[in-house]
Parts: C-alpha cells; structure tokens; sequence
C-alpha cells in the first residue's frame, strides 16, 4: 500500500552550525571523505538480492547530483551535505529494484531486498586516544536497516552500530542530517581501522557524503527526542478542559564526560513567544554517564489548557547543565499549538498530499473528542468538516467525490487501543457509525479545503456530541486508474509538521482491505478539520433570570462582568458564542454562588454574543454587545 506516496511539497531543513573540534582524518581537501568525482579508495561489495543471480549488483554507487534515480524517489531531491557540489555515495535500493520506472518493481538489476556494503580505506587511529566518525546522510525508509560497521582487525571481525534505528518504515532523515557517533572502543589507539556502511532491505535510498574522524566532544547532551504534548495541534475552547500536556523527552549523552546538575524544563509561551504562561523543570538525580543513550525524562506536573484563551500558544523544551555544550542546538526545541473557538484539527496548515500505491482506494481518519467537563445542559453539535484534497496536474478543474464519516469510538476500547478491531474497516467492531455522507467538489488548483455540512445519518437530524467520548472523522478516496504517470490521480492534502507518537490512533489511515495503520508511515496529519457549535440560543430548562445579569452592557475595558446569584455552591460552565451558535470561550468553575466572575473579551470582534451559564438545573442565556 504504502510504496507510492508522492509528496508534492518538500519539507525545508536547517542547517547546524557546531563548535570547532579537533579533525582527525579527511576533511574537505581529502577527496576519500567528500567522495569528490567517485568512491576514490573507498569499495562496494553486494551482499544479498531477492535474484540471487543479481547479488553482484547490489552495490553503492556515485551520485553526482545527490539524488536517488529510483522511480519512487526523485522527488525526494538531493542531500545537502557540506561538499554536494562534488557529488555523494548512495545505495540506490529505489533504482536497483525497478530500474527507475514505475511499475518495474522487482525487475531492476538487482531487485529488493537487498543489502550491499561500502567500506573504507585502511585509518591509522594509533595516535587517537578517543574517536568519533561524524558523516552527512540523507534516508529515506521502507523496510530497511542501515548500519555502520567498524573494525580494528583489517576486517577479520566487525562492531556494529545500528544508524536510523529510530526511522519508522515510510519516514526519513533531513536533507542535512549528521551523525556523530563515539567508535572509540573499537577504534582508538588502533592501527588498521576500516569503517563499512551496510544497507540491508526494501527501499528507497541512503545516501552519504563527507565522512571524518574527530575527537570525541566532551561536553555532548542532547533532546534526541521530544514528545508531543497536546491531544490535537487545535482544540476548541470548549473541549479543552479534558486535556492534561504530559511532557516528555529523552535525552542523549553524546559525548565522552559525565554530565551533572542537567536540567529539563519546559515553558508554554503566548503568541508573541516571550510572555511566559507557564512553566516547569527538573533537576536529574542522576549523572548522566557517556554511555547513556535515551534517558528518559518528564516534568512533575502536567499543564492544565482549559484556562487558555483562543489563540496560539508555543512550547518551549530546554536542557542546561554545568558546562558549555559542543551542539547547543539540539539541547531546545519550540513546538506550538492553538487554543481555537470551535476548530479541532492534526495540523496548522497542509503542505504535501498523500495517497496509496497504484491508485488503489485509502481512507484518512483524525480521532478527535469531546471534554469531560460539561454537564447535562451543555449541548454541542459537530456542524461540519473541512477536507483538504490536492488534484494532479491533469485533474484540476474536474469533479471529485469522497466520502466523509464521523464515527464514535465504543466506550469498551482501551486508551492504548489494543484492543481495537483492525480489520474489518468502516466496519470495525469497534466503532460506531453517525454520519455517512459524499463530499463532491470540483478539486481547484493548489492546495485547498473543501466544506460538508454534517448530518447525523441514523437520525436525520444534527450530529450531536457526547460529553468525554472519543470520535473519529475520516475521507475515503475511491479507486482510480493505475496508470503510468501520477498526475491524473488525487491526494489527500497533510502536514508533517506534527508528531502524535504517544497518541494511539491519532491519525490512522485505512488501506483497500480494510486493515487499520497507527498512521502514514511518515506519520503525516491529514487536514481533515471538525468545526463545533453550542445547539441552540434557547433555554430548555431555563434558570431564575437573576441568576446571572449582564453588568454593564455594552461591556467595558474588554471585560466581561457577569453578576452571579445562585441560592448555593453550584458546579456550573460558562459559555460565550456567536449569534450563529459558534463557541468563542468556555470556563468550567467547580463552584459559583454569589459574586461578580469576570471574562477577558478582548479577543472578540465588536459585535452581539450570547454568553450563558449553566447547570445540572438548567441554563440562562443573556445577550452582550462587546
């Protein structure tokens, strides 16, 4: 299913600039390291082929541009490496298999899986007490494995160190991606030292570039990895009080001291990313040793958003400790999500299109759900869906139809979703279809997204929400042409930009056997959007009226002022919404009797809201001019 996944956007990377370190062999004038015109006095042996009669071919070849001739791969584009202008050392697994056409697979010259070896010149290490091999690389993963062998015996044994174990199948690395890794236990103060990267699978490429030796940095901590916190990129208001941000990372000793007094701290930050709304950190107990790889590490707390105004907010993830790091670019991150008044969403913004291999039918699913903080006065509808769909260059302009569903996940699935039926589809055991409805557009050129109003197909009337239940909003694309080019097909429109490991099904996607995947190997949101509204501006089992009074209105100084009487301590909400039902701020207060409460409405445009409040009792719906 997954071979062909064009990407008609290209992801940008940033170049790392690192401090100065001692170099130990090649460089940018040894053309052994940049592979300047070919592989110099580097060779390449294959290993394996599916044709065992193709083994022979199976071998690493020069790139002058830095690209994959794979039939798959050339929109992938080159590696960006220091010295690409004098070309790279790729194993091409893309362009063995099929020769460079679509539709070729296992016909190449050495069809997949395969695996083929490249290996160094004889590196007199003799005189260096501690090695590490620093190499550009550029990845992009199917089913392979990609490792770096090391010998100190001329060949006669091997120490393996897996690369892009981390790389899930349908993922890759940067453009400029480098590696720095210690081999000093295998390589320093040795005199016949021989380095061999093994490229062992199925597809696309490994392409690398200027290899070196280098001291060992002593001081090297880095966020190898830091996990998404929020549910969802966007939530509403109104159903964000359910969430609790965990955050989480692990952290890397990459060089050769013990590291002590290393704190981790997160700060979520307002829109202006300076303006600090709040913050946490810990000290680690423990030093962290240079063999220490992936410590896993987290904040005490967890942040509450349901206090958060509609707006976008960043994240901010740091890493200090005692001494100065070689590579403090790895040691912050900055992530971002948004507070919105009615939209849940994966993704800011669409950037790539995917869809299955060879035009076969694929569904895009986002799983989305609803607070655990209303009460039974509090009613929300999901009124719509946006679909972002992207058309190849010989379908834009003509006519396109999608189904779209909404589906509610049964209360007996776990949170960790093992027990989630994965075969049967749309008609999973496990969930439980409300809406079933065709989206027919005409796909304009571009990326766009594409609107359906909602209905519940079982009652004919408006999608209503269960409070603290799960959902999931999916597109199912239909069958189309296998066909020579890829530009008579459609694509869903998705973003890479966010990370949901850690959220079981956030994103999954179905194939045209009905299995159920965790999500696009790459792990790409779909811009699949649910649009929410509060179900009426009417009072069904309304409140005393002073209960709550608007005072003054027109509102002053963008504040809110509602004068609250309840006879006692009541758990109530407050909800603020448009004239057309659209939820702008929702607040949840454990407790309300007597006072004045105060809203912030500074955000909203001049105009005539509703703001209501309500019970186990009933509700009381007033009027504002802001």
């Amino acid at each position: 299913m997954m071979k062909n996944l064009l990407f008609l956007a290209l992801s940008l990377s940033t170049a790392i600039q690192l401090n100065s370190q001692t170099l130990l062999w090649g460089g940018p004038n040894e053309p052994n390291s940049t592979f300047a015109g070919g592989l110099g006095a580097w060779t390449t042996a294959g290993i394996s082929s599916y044709n065992s009669d193709s083994t022979a071919n199976a071998v690493w070849s020069y790139t002058g541009n830095g690209t994959s001739r794979g039939a798959y791969s050339q929109p992938a584009g080159s590696i960006n490496s220091p010295s690409k202008a004098n070309g790279a050392l790729i194993f091409d697994s893309d362009y063995l298999d099929n020769g460079g056409t679509q539709g070729n697979e296992g016909h190449g010259s050495a069809p997949s899986p395969h695996s083929g070896s490249l290996t160094s010149p004889n590196i007199d290490c003799s005189t260096f007490p501690s090695v590490a091999i620093s190499f550009y690389q550029y990845f992009q993963n199917y089913l392979a494995n990609c490792d770096l062998q090391v010998s100190n015996d001329s060949g006669a044994t091997w120490t393996t160190f897996p690369i892009n174990a981390n790389i899930r199948p349908g993922t890759g690395t940067t453009r400029n991606n480098r590696q720095i890794i210690d081999i000093s236990n295998v390589a320093a103060n040795h005199k016949n030292v021989y380095l061999r990267f093994v490229f062992s699978g199925d597809y696309y490429f490994w392409i690398i570039d200027d290899v070196t030796l280098l001291s060992l940095p002593e001081n090297d901590l880095s966020l190898t990895k830091v996990y998404y916190a929020p549910y969802s990129y966007s939530q509403p208001a109104s159903q964000a009080c359910r969430d609790r941000f965990d955050f989480k990372a692990k952290i890397s000793n990459l060089g050769s001291n013990t590291q002590s007094g290393v704190l981790y701290r997160v700060e979520i930050l307002g829109a202006n990313r300076s303006s600090r709304v709040w913050a946490d950190s810990i000290y680690l107990t423990n030093n962290i040793t240079s063999n220490d790889d992936n410590v896993d590490v987290n904040t005490p707390t967890k942040f509450d958003p349901s206090k958060l105004t509609a707006g976008k907010y960043y994240i901010r993830t740091t890493l200090t400790y005692n001494n100065n790091d070689y590579n403090p670019a790895d040691n912050s991150r900055i992530d971002s999500f948004e507070i919105t008044p009615f939209t849940f969403s994966r993704e800011p913004r669409g950037k790539i299109g995917n869809r299955a291999n060879g035009g076969t039918a694929f569904t895009v699913c986002n799983q989305f759900r609803t607070s655990d903080c209303w009460n039974s006065n509090d009613r929300f509808f999901a009124s719509s869906v946006e679909a972002g769909i992207i058309a190849g260059g010989r379908s834009v302009n003509k006519d396109y139809s999608v189904r779209i569903n909404v589906a509610e996940i049964k209360d007996d699935v776990l949170e960790d979703f093992s027990n989630f039926d994965i075969t049967h589809g749309l008609s999973s055991a496990s969930i439980a279809v409300l809406s079933d409805q065709d989206l027919k557009v005409k796909v304009l050129p571009g990326f766009n997204n594409y609107n359906l109003d909602l209905v519940n197909s079982v009652t004919n009337d408006k999608l209503f929400l269960k409070t603290n239940t799960r959902y999931f909003v999916m597109c199912s694309h239909p069958t189309e042409a296998n066909v020579d080019t890829a530009d008579t097909w459609h694509y869903h429109l998705c973003s890479n930009e966010k990370n949901y490991d850690g959220h079981p099904f956030a994103i999954p996607v179905i194939d045209n056997d009905g299995n159920w995947f965790e999500s696009w190997p790459d792990g790409e949101s779909p811009v699949l959007r649910v649009i929410l509204n509060v179900v009426t501006t009417t009072d069904e089992n309304p409140l005393p009226e002073n209960v709550m009074v608007v005072q003054p209105n027109p509102v002053k100084d963008d504040v809110l002022r509602l004068k609250m009487n309840f006879s006692s301590q009541t758990k109530a909400n407050i909800t603020i919404f448009t004239l057309d039902g659209r939820v702008t701020d929702f607040r949840s207060f454990p407790q309300i009797s007597n006072g004045t409460l105060k809203i912030p409405v500074g955000h909203l445009q001049d105009g005539e809201y509703f703001v209501r409040v309500s019970s186990e009792e009933g509700t009381k719906t007033a009027k504002f001019i802001k």
